[in-house]
């Protein structure tokens, strides 16, 4: 048994991680309810509700701790709490209870997934180092790969880099070749790899296919985002949108597969058409209802508590707590 504040704050990460559970199967129903309204966004919009997704099992999980503190903060709060969020013993600990279980359980798969993304990292890091080498610089910016398969992408966290191989450069025209590097330029300037790998990290805790389904309208966005910053320094949408089917349909000829690489930005892995529809204006969108979402994101806060709670108390009647 553990008393005191060293039980406090196992008792703590105890509730995150409930919290993060609770949140998790919120947001996944929230997420298939509202997945085709998300499409009728427009780009910062969906932007911000993209972010707001991957990170709600997170925020769950402190909002929980947060409200759990409250009556040692404020004693008057309790009255109002109580309909929400109690933590018996909050100051005693029994790593023999399904709390302390449950907590080994996670941090044992927390550790399993640190290690296994910090072997990703290892690997990528390496396939940077050996692309660095192996490729030569241009004055555009790029560096050119003496590869057959036709590909444009970006790949590093820190100081990401734009590359290009031999197999799409000599088979593109001077036109393609400058929208490809203004829209390589615009994941390197952003970051957009490292974004890609923390918005990967925030989305592990959901199931495989609402997670495949955040990252990939991620990967759009990021996508949209470049192509949209193309056309302030090349206004002239018919070529950018004709650039972008033409290395789609060299790509396609090759019959390559894109090499995994956490983060990388490819110039055209991610729905090709609707990203020339939205080059094309042919994409109807409209912004997010700010009290409608703050709203909506509150209820889906405090219900992920008071799952919380409800599961807490629903164990302490059949485990020893």
């Amino acid at each position: 048994m553990i008393l005191g504040y060293q039980a406090l704050a196992l008792n703590l990460v105890t509730i995150i991680f409930l919290g993060m559970l609770a949140g998790t199967v919120i947001g996944t129903i929230v997420m298939g309810m509202v997945s085709r309204h998300l499409l009728q966004l427009d780009l910062r919009s969906r932007r911000w509700a993209l972010w707001l997704a991957a990170a709600f099992p997170l925020l769950s999980g402190l909002v929980t701790v947060i409200l759990s503190l409250l009556p040692e903060w404020l004693s008057q709060s309790d009255m109002w709490l109580a309909g929400i969020i109690h933590w018996h013993h909050a100051y005693l600990f029994s790593p023999a209870s399904w709390h302390g279980v449950f907590l080994l359980v996670c941090s044992i798969l927390l550790v399993v997934y640190g290690v296994a993304s910090a072997r990703k990292g290892v690997a990528n890091s390496s396939r940077y180092r050996l692309l660095a080498q192996l490729g030569y610089a241009q004055k555009d910016g790029l560096t050119e790969v003496d590869a057959a398969a036709p590909m444009a992408f970006v790949i590093g966290f820190w100081r990401p880099r734009a590359f290009i191989t031999t197999g799409l450069s000599r088979h593109i025209s001077e036109q393609d070749a400058q929208i490809i590097r203004l829209h390589e330029q615009v994941h390197v300037r952003r970051r957009d790899p490292l974004k890609k790998a923390l918005f990967r990290f925030l989305t592990a805790v959901y199931p495989a296919p609402v997670k495949r389904a955040l990252e990939a309208e991620m990967d759009l966005v990021l996508e949209q985002a470049a192509d949209e910053s193309v056309l302030r320094h090349y206004p002239d949408k018919s070529a950018v949108a004709g650039a972008l089917l033409r290395v789609a349909r060299l790509q396609a000829s090759f019959r390559t597969s894109v090499p995994a690489s956490t983060g990388a930005c490819h110039f055209v892995q991610h729905a090709i058409e609707r990203r020339v529809h939205y080059l094309l204006g042919a994409h109807v969108s409209q912004s997010l209802p700010l009290l409608p979402f703050v709203a909506v994101l509150v209820l889906c806060l405090l219900g992920s508590a008071a799952g919380v709670d409800l599961l807490h108390h629903s164990l302490e009647t059949v485990f020893l707590h």
